[in-house]
Order: structure tokens, then C-alpha cells, then sequence
């Protein structure tokens, strides 16, 4: 505990003498940030950022178009208390205070995407990040709101696909870049427009990338037996770049409303299609005879599947169809506001063998509803009711499925107020929530409820800061692969000569269908200044969390593959996220700003030594200048070393990541046009991501130019 708090407190140090000095007068320039407090769509209160006891990240406007990247988790690293648990650079899911998975919610729109992203780390989110227009990312668990599964945190992709009004002209977006680490390029575009009283909205992305180029191994030196001919041959071949790291990926939008004075009614339809592959060995031993049996076979029909043929490894081919309907109408009485929002997707991905047939086939079909009433409030007094429903069908086939089909029930009831008094506002809010499992093909059906709490107060003890304190009660219920991985119709573990292999993670996985609700309690106090030339927030967490489920690395192994158990322990998290940005130096039109920002999270179970996979320590900084037209950015992150590891699991070593960013708008009078340039990873430096499962197989890319231009009308 001393060498915790001696870690959080260098990066509190550093900080906290920033938060009350610069007296500096900013012009506000175009790339400057207008001095307004923005509403944070995922309060649920029409909160602004100052007056909500959320920690808040809001990502909008020309830092968000900075930010994009291919996954979800990339696009967000840079913001403070989130990482990325990447899984080749096809997946990427964000980590929130060392949680992911299945402890933060991704949601589109409020409202949660039915796809297979949470059963396994190697099944990518069901969203463009290029689309988004605002990502909102909430953290620790007062999000509870928004479903069982938001101990971590909730990421919510808003996007205008359901337009809420009528824009006065046809607007638009193309956008085009290029990166050089693995010939990445993407397209970009977005329509909208309207008559009378409707809106209409279209859009588009295309991504088509080869393998990626990294400095060094892409397998871990410090894992090979060199003295294994088989294994260094291994090694060496893996130098330079990531076999089987290409993707390719499209989706199309449209979507429609009918816009009147105080609400709307739309729908909106989206297709997606996205292929990636998975680093690592997987299948390649399993089919070598196979494959050499049948070359001259798939040499006759190289150009049926050549995709597929050339990479030799495992390959996700994934597909989704969505359909949304979202309302917002005025109501009279006790209720001034309805919003409403229905969900329907069907989802499917296959798992496709480097021969061209499916191992294995996820899908997943179902529908999300969420609604939720505002009651007619006063100055002083906020208050909404809602209801959230979930019905999914999950079913797994081929020979490789580990988890037999199930049906995913829930419904929720939740409630949220707010109470102004004086220069304080308290919060409360409360959720229950009953989720039920149904095997189609067996008698281990599973049904629990969950209860979730929270209550929060914000104490302004300035104009221009404020002081947050909370606490919160969450529980979440086992998953589908929590319960059922390799778990036969009466409820027992498979005989080992009948378990089947996860091909993507490597491992024999083995569920807990008796597995206990896990039950979050967290206590966290924050300050923020949000007014002035100073902006500055700093946060410190306890979240004590009783019967966590997690993946427990047995070391024992079948057929050369290890065997893996989902088990309970009692877990502790805690932590600190720190972040200051200040004016340096202003001169005519030119504005130097300094940001400095930090997070750090411990995690141990009570019994057994660390929590696997939890981020370490890291510390950085960003200079950014910019002109009327023009802006530059300089950003300098150091993470240090893991060497709090879980039993059987790798440390990694540290790495300083240096980026450049650089954009300039071109004088041109019918649209306005935007030139930028980032360079990413700098100093070429070989980073592993500490919460990937690959990080011994697939670093993330080296350095890395990449170029665009995008046009606004």
C-alpha cells in the first residue's frame, strides 16, 4: 500500500500546484474550445459536465475527428483512465479503470449493441468510431442506469443518424486518409438534409488495411525456448510485421424523422460488414496436413476466396444489420418528457479457417428497448423513471463452438433524482434489474436479479470549482461465457477428451454455471475547476468488489492447450486519474497551451495475488499551438513497467509514446476543407499492451505516418 500511494502521489504532485495558478488571457481562436459547459447526453438529466458527479470524458468536434482510429479502444487510450485491450489491430475494446469487457457498457445512441463483443476478447464492437459525432465516456459505476454491466464504466457513440431537426440546406462530409504502417486507408461520407418537417441522414465508411509493420518480434522474445528449433524459427519469422493482422470493413446508414416544436419520431437502418484477422498461431498446426493435403485443391479456387487463402490464419468475417426507432415527445402533468429508443439487430460472425470453411458461427439476434420519462421538475429539483428490456438469442455452431445456444432475457426498472440546495446538488438513484439464461439444449438455465444504487453529492465551493463525492452499490450477474464455456445440458465441466478450444484466446475456457452475482461497492472523491484559464479534474477511487468473476490460467494442459477456469474471488481496485490544461503564452493570433495528465489503478484479490491484465502507471504530457487556420500538437506518454501480475501471465516492459498532430484549413469559400497529418509511435518503440491477451503475439503498430483530407459543405 506504501508503494501505491508514493505512485499516486507523484502524479497528484505534479498536478495539483497547476489547478490555482495562470492568470493567462486566452483569445479564443478556431482551434480553441469555446468556454461553454456542454450537456452530457448520458446523465439522463440533461446535466452539463460541471454539475453532474460523473467523471466525464467528452470527445466532439475536431478532437474527436483527431482521435479516429479503426477500434473503439485505439480511438480512446488518450483519454485519462482508459486504455485499449487490443487483439491484433482488428479488435480494440476500451478499459476502463483496469475493467473491460463485459464491466463497460458500449452503448450506440443509450442504447446497448446486441453483438458478440463482450463473449470473447477477439470479437470486435459493432461500431464505426468513424461515424460518431460526440463519444461520451463515463467511468466507475454511477452509471448503473444503463445496464448490468457497468461496474467499469459506460462508452456511449452518439451519432445523428436518427436526425433531431431539420438542418436549413444539404450538409455533408468526405473524408480520406492513409497510414503507413499498414497501407491503411479509409473513406469517409455523410449527408443530411431535410423539407418541412423532415430530416434525413446518410453515410458511409470504407477501411481496407494489410498487415501491420511493428519494430522487433511480434512474438515475445522473453516467451521462446530458443532453444526449440521449432520455436525460434517461429521467432524470427515473426520479425517486422503481424501475420494475419489485415482487415477490411464497410457500413451504410440511412436514417429519417418527422421533426415538430418539442420532439421528433425517426427510424434508421445500418448494414455492416467487417473482416479482420486474428495474430497468433491459431488453427495453423491443426490443419497443416489438411492444408498441404488439399493445395492443389485451393490452388484451383484461389480466386473464389483469395482473401482468405493468402493469409493462412483464423479470420472473423463479421455481418449486422440494426434497426432503430427513437422518440421524443412532450408530455403534460406529472411527466413534461418521453424518450424512447427500440433496438432490432441481427448479428453474425464466422470464425473461417485459413482453408476457407467456418469453424465456428456466432450469431445473434435480438431486441433493446429503453424508455424513459422526466418528471415535470422545478428549479431545484430533477427527477426521471424508466424501463429497460432485452430479449437475444445467442447460439454458437460448428465443431469449435464452446458454448452452447442460449436465450438472454432481462428487464430492468430504474430511477435517478436530483436535489439543488444551496451550493450543494445531491443525486440518487436506484435500478433493479432480472436477467434469465435459458439453454435450448440442456437443464442449466440460470436466473438472477441484481439490485444497483448510488447516491452523490457536489459541493460548489467557488464559481469555478467543485468538489464531488459519491458512493455506490452495484451488482452484475454472470455472462452466457461465464456460465456455459465448455459446460455440458446437466451443469458439469466436459470430459477433458470433449472440451472444445477457443481457438482465438488458445486455451480450454470452462464456465461457473453456479457463478454468484458480483457485487461492486465503490467510494470515489473528485475535484474539478471547469471555469477560468485553468480546466482541471482529479479523482480518487476504492472499488471493494465481492465475488469477481474472472479467467483463471489453471497452467495445467490438454492436448498442448491450457486449461482455463472461470472462478470467484473477493478483488480490490484502487486508483487515481489526474489531467490540467493551461495557457502558456498568447501573442496576436497565436495560443500556446499545456496539458498534463496522469492515472494509475491497483487490483488485487484477497486471496490469490493480482488481478491479470490491469494497466500500469502512466504519466504525460501535450504542448499544442495554434493559429487562426492552423494548429499543432506534441504529445509525450509514458507508461511504465506491469510487474503486478497475475499468476501464470507475463509482465511487460514500459515505453514512452511520442505523437505529432498537425492540421490547417485551406482558404477555400464553397466548403470548408481541413489538410491534417499525424504521426503516431514516433520513436518506434515496441508496445504491448499490458490488458491485451496477444501481447505476446501482437504489439501494437510501430511508427506511423498517416495523412488526410476531409471536406465539410
Amino acid at each position: 500500500m506504501k508503494f501505491t500511494l508514493k505512485k499516486s502521489g507523484c502524479v497528484v504532485g505534479a498536478v495539483l500546484p497547476l489547478l490555482f495558478n495562470a492568470e493567462l488571457v486566452a483569445q479564443e481562436l478556431e482551434h480553441s474550445e469555446p468556454n461553454i459547459e456542454e450537456m452530457i447526453v448520458t446523465s439522463t438529466l440533461h446535466r452539463s459536465r460541471a454539475d453532474t458527479a460523473m467523471p466525464v470524458n467528452i470527445l466532439t468536434g475536431e478532437e474527436l475527428r483527431e482521435k479516429v482510429a479503426a477500434t473503439l479502444g485505439e480511438m480512446l487510450q488518450d483519454q485519462v483512465g482508459v486504455t485499449t485491450a487490443s487483439f491484433g489491430v482488428g479488435v480494440g475494446s476500451p478499459v476502463i479503470r483496469g475493467q473491460g469487457g463485459n464491466r463497460v457498457q458500449v452503448l450506440q445512441g443509450g442504447v446497448g449493441n446486441i453483438d458478440a463483443s463482450a463473449i470473447s476478447a477477439d470479437h470486435a464492437n459493432s461500431l464505426e468510431p468513424a461515424l460518431a459525432e460526440r463519444i461520451e465516456v463515463i467511468r466507475g459505476p454511477a452509471t448503473l442506469l444503463y445496464g448490468n454491466g457497468a461496474i467499469g464504466g459506460v462508452v456511449n457513440v452518439i451519432d445523428n443518424r436518427i436526425p433531431t431537426s431539420v438542418p436549413d440546406a444539404v450538409t455533408g462530409i468526405v473524408e480520406s486518409r492513409y497510414n503507413s504502417a499498414s497501407d491503411q486507408r479509409v473513406t469517409v461520407g455523410r449527408l443530411e438534409g431535410g423539407a418541412g418537417n423532415i430530416a434525413w441522414h446518410l453515410d458511409g465508411v470504407y477501411r481496407e488495411s494489410n498487415d501491420v509493420e511493428i519494430p522487433g518480434f511480434a512474438i515475445n522474445p522473453n516467451t521462446v525456448d530458443i532453444a526449440n528449433s521449432e520455436e525460434l524459427e517461429e521467432l524470427l519469422e515473426s520479425r517486422g510485421r503481424i501475420s494475419n493482422s489485415s482487415t477490411r470493413a464497410d457500413t451504410q446508414t440511412f436514417g429519417a424523422s418527422w421533426v415538430f416544436d418539442e420532439g421528433y419520431i425517426g427510424f434508421s437502418v445500418n448494414r455492416l460488414e467487417n473482416e479482420y484477422g486474428i495474430p497468433g498461431h491459431g488453427h495453423e498446426e491443426e490443419h497443416e496436413e489438411e492444408d498441404h493435403d488439399e493445395e492443389e485443391h485451393h490452388d484451383e479456387e484461389e480466386h473464389e476466396d483469395e482473401h482468405f487463402d493468402e493469409e493462412g490464419g483464423v479470420r472473423i468475417a463479421m455481418e449486422q444489420e440494426r434497426t432503430d426507432i427513437e422518440m421524443s415527445l412532450p408530455l403534460s402533468g406529472w411527466f413534461e418528457e418521453l424518450h424512447a429508443r427500440l433496438t432490432s439487430v441481427d448479428y453474425q460472425h464466422a470464425e473461417v479457417e485459413p482453408s476457407g470453411e467456418i469453424g465456428t458461427l456466432f450469431e445473434q439476434d435480438g431486441v433493446e428497448g429503453r424508455f424513459v420519462l422526466h418528471l415535470a421538475g422545478t428549479d431545484t429539483r430533477e427527477g426521471v423513471f424508466g424501463a429497460q428490456f432485452s430479449q437475444r438469442e445467442f447460439s454458437a455452431i460448428g465443431e469449435e463452438a464452446f458454448i452452447s445456444p442460449t436465450d438472454i432475457d432481462s428487464f430492468a426498472l430504474f430511477t435517478l433524482h436530483s436535489i439543488d440546495s444551496g451550493d450543494l446538488t445531491y443525486e440518487f438513484g436506484l435500478r433493479g434489474e432480472r436477467r434469465s439464461l435459458d439453454q435450448n439444449r440442456g437443464r442449466c438455465d440460470s436466473s438472477q436479479t441484481s439490485w444497483s444504487g448510488s447516491t452523490s453529492a457536489i459541493w460548489r465551493f467557488s464559481e469555478q470549482a467543485n468538489l464531488l463525492f459519491s458512493l455506490a452499490h452495484s451488482q452484475r450477474s454472470a455472462t452466457v461465457e461465464e456460465l456455459y464455456s465448455n459446460i455440458g445440458a446437466n451443469c458439469s465441466e466436459l470430459p477433458a477428451d470433449m472440451l472444445v478450444e477457443h481457438a482465438a484466446t488458445q486455451r480450454f475456457e470452462i464456465g461457473l454455471p453456479n457463478a454468484g452475482v458480483e457485487k461492486s461497492t465503490n467510494v470515489e472523491v473528485g475535484y474539478r475547476k471547469h471555469i477560468g484559464e485553468v480546466h482541471a479534474e482529479v479523482n480518487i477511487y476504492y472499488n471493494d468488489i465481492a465475488d469477481y468473476i474472472f479467467l483463471f490460467d489453471s497452467g495445467v494442459f490438454a492436448d498442448e492447450v491450457e486449461i482455463s477456469r472461470y472462478q470467484q474471488n473477493d478483488a480490490l481496485f484502487y486508483g487515481m486519474e489526474a489531467e490540467v490544461n493551461l495557457p502558456l503564452r498568447r501573442s496576436g493570433d497565436h495560443l500556446t497551451e499545456v496539458s498534463l495528465f496522469g492515472d494509475y489503478v491497483r487490483a488485487d484479490f484477497d486471496s490469490s495475488g493480482n488481478v491479470p491484465r490491469i494497466p500500469p502507471l502512466s504519466v504525460g504530457i501535450e504542448l499544442q499551438h495554434s493559429h487562426l487556420n492552423w494548429q499543432t500538437k506534441l504529445r509525450w506518454t509514458q507508461m511504465q513497467s506491469q510487474s503486478d501480475t497475475g499468476i501464470g501471465e507475463t509482465r511487460t516492459n514500459g515505453y514512452s509514446l511520442l505523437n505529432f498532430y498537425a492540421d490547417y484549413h485551406l482558404p477555400f469559400s464553397s466548403a470548408e476543407t481541413l489538410l491534417f497529418f499525424k504521426a503516431n509511435n514516433l520513436l518506434d518503440e515496441e508496445i504491448r499492451h499490458h490488458t491485451s491477451l496477444l501481447k505476446d503475439l501482437a504489439p501494437a503498430p510501430g511508427r506511423a505516418f498517416e495523412i488526410g483530407l476531409r471536406l465539410e459543405f
